[in-house]
């Protein structure tokens, strides 16, 4: 999901996110993966990291072979709380996982019926194209 950081303090990715990577030890705080780490998951969901020419025998093999990258997930969903106890250094895997309650709905939705401002958009058209 996009992330708007118009909605996130000015010192988001200056201050806030290197702080909680560093106390979270650059890992993932669900999973454990150390950022920066190379390897890929297998059909069962097994993490297998690679190195070197490793990589390429996996690529051969099928596997997408990715590097793990933080980022820092609001515990509660929310964008209002950025205290340190509501935040958590998560890998794209567990981050999109953790929002997927939230998300999910709001992907169905916006695939329903389009994106807000698009709707907003239609409305207008709709009015002059109507003589409203």
């Amino acid at each position: 999901m996009p992330c708007d950081y118009k909605q996130y303090p000015a010192n988001w990715k200056t201050e806030i996110v290197p702080r909680i990577k560093a106390r979270d030890g650059h890992c993932c705080k669900f999973c454990g993966l150390p950022e920066g780490q190379w390897g890929y998951y297998d059909s069962a969901g097994q993490w297998h990291k690679v190195e070197g020419p490793e990589s390429d025998t996996a690529i051969l093999d099928g596997y997408k072979v990715i590097v793990v990258q933080l980022g820092v997930a609001h515990l509660d969903h929310l964008l209002i709380d950025h205290g340190d106890d509501n935040l958590a250094a998560l890998c794209r895997r567990c981050h999109i996982r953790y929002d997927a309650p939230i998300s999910a709905p709001k992907a169905a939705a916006t695939r329903k019926y389009g994106r807000p401002s698009d709707r907003a958009m239609k409305s207008l058209f709709d009015q002059e194209h109507n003589g409203n």
